[in-house]
């Protein structure tokens, strides 16, 4: 996974709870090698799509959102995060069905 900053997030950002970009890093490594195992762990997937909106990274995290939605269609966090991912995008706020 490559992080870029598409202006949305300052150069110097810092992850959740004041971690540093190598602590962001390596959560985001963990986040995405417990989902290779466990494609279907929604409390996962919705902590990674949570990290890279917080990066500026909507397109990923709207695709990782809307994965857990597909799951479980009433998560109230996973359709908030794809919401905002949307509303960033310039994108409709209806869920594709």
């Amino acid at each position: 996974m490559t992080i870029k900053n598409n202006g949305d997030a300052p150069d110097n950002i810092l992850c959740a709870n004041r971690l540093t970009i190598q602590d962001c890093l390596e959560r985001l490594r963990q986040l995405t090698d417990t989902l290779a195992l466990c494609p279907t762990d929604i409390t996962t997937r919705c902590e990674l799509a949570a990290m890279l909106e917080r990066l500026g990274q909507h397109e990923e995290a709207l695709a990782n959102w809307n994965a857990a939605l597909s799951s479980q269609p009433n998560n109230l966090m996973a359709r908030e995060g794809s919401a905002r991912c949307r509303q960033w995008m310039g994108r409709s706020l209806q869920f594709p069905s």
